[in-house]
């Protein structure tokens, strides 16, 4: 490498930065051979610092495409994976504008490039990177949001890795991290076009039973469910005088799911005990009592593995025998029906609360 940075230093800024992509490209197709994820050794990512972010000066040039989808990905994460240093604002910069320019010609190479580099960075540049999406086309320019409304078929994978993004940018805990309502109606279009943000929480339990891990690694913290459930309340509570009941029962019909989805598959792991200490403020919804009642007693026997989490259980299956309408005596009566139980020989009580 330092033959390619003595003949670097003689050259322009710009045909230095096009020269090391080059001499990348070579490399990263070499390396790939051997190993289906190379690590980028310390004399590339060098050459990188210094041609094309300029430490301690700013300029560098947007990445060259490749014709290899994983050499292209390669390149983008060495050129935009955060090193700690003095770079990264420059990096930062400059990857938000090239995103949003990918956004607005619909360049999928590139969209897809940011969504490997958004299911590998640490949240916090990926909050910055989501931040800056959101300013180009929900504040700077109105009705530009449809630009990126458009991108959804041409690249999935983004607009997962952008939603995940957007729901850490905004945590619900002041006016101004609460996301605008247009942005919200764009990432509702997107689920309602293809669900599957959603139904990867229904194939989560297989995979962290097969792991091993079911009851033990909560994906969705609890913690993040809190501020979550005090903002419906807020909301209702503003939209009470309203006449919005309709629109509040929906709300409250849809955390229910979520949080009965979110528990059964293994996502959050908390007790009911405290699912009612946070719900309690939140108007009477009869799916959300339903989820958060559930059975009160757990069963003694079958000891399970420390730190399990039990799974969910469903109301009993049976009911009782009903008798014949006395105001219909040419009805016969119902056949009784034995009391089913959910595990043999064991009850569970049931407490609503009101």
């Amino acid at each position: 490498m330092s033959d390619i940075r003595h003949s670097l230093l003689r050259r322009d800024a710009l045909s230095a930065a096009k020269e090391v992509l080059y001499h990348l490209d070579i490399y990263f197709s070499s390396q790939l051979q051997n190993a289906p994820l190379p690590l980028v050794d310390k004399g590339p990512a060098e050459l990188l610092e210094e041609f094309l972010f300029q430490v301690p000066k700013e300029r560098g040039a947007p990445p060259k495409e490749q014709t290899k989808d994983s050499v292209r990905q390669i390149i983008f994460s060495s050129l935009f994976s955060p090193q700690g240093n003095k770079a990264d604002d420059s990096r930062m910069a400059l990857l938000g504008k090239l995103v949003s320019m990918a956004v607005a010609v619909c360049r999928v190479p590139v969209l897809e490039c940011a969504a490997f580099w958004l299911q590998r960075t640490p949240a916090v540049y990926c909050v910055r990177l989501a931040r800056a999406l959101v300013d180009d086309y929900c504040n700077l320019v109105p009705g530009s949001i449809q630009t990126l409304k458009q991108i959804f078929s041409a690249s999935p994978r983004f607009c997962c890795q952008f939603i995940t993004s957007v729901t850490a940018l905004y945590d619900l805990s002041s006016d101004d991290l609460i996301p605008p309502s247009d942005l919200l109606e764009l990432i509702v279009s997107w689920i309602f076009e293809d669900p599957s943000v959603l139904q990867v929480l229904m194939m989560l339990q297989g995979h962290l039973t097969e792991k091993n891990l079911y009851g033990r690694l909560g994906l969705v913290p609890f913690d993040h469910v809190v501020p979550l459930v005090e903002e419906i309340n807020r909301l209702s509570d503003e939209l009470n005088p309203l006449n919005a009941s309709k629109e509040i029962e929906l709300a409250l019909d849809r955390l229910a799911q979520a949080l009965q989805v979110a528990m059964a598959s293994g996502a959050l792991l908390c007790t009911r005990d405290d699912l009612r200490t946070v719900c309690s403020r939140l108007p009477h919804n009869n799916l959300l009592q339903l989820v958060i009642s559930g059975p009160v007693q757990q069963p003694t026997h079958g000891a399970l593995p420390p730190g399990f989490y039990p799974h969910i259980h469903t109301p009993p299956l049976g009911y009782p025998a009903h008798a014949a309408h006395p105001a219909l005596p040419a009805h016969p009566a119902l056949p009784a029906h034995p009391v089913q139980t959910f595990i043999p020989g064991m009850t569970f009580p049931y407490r609503p609360i009101r």
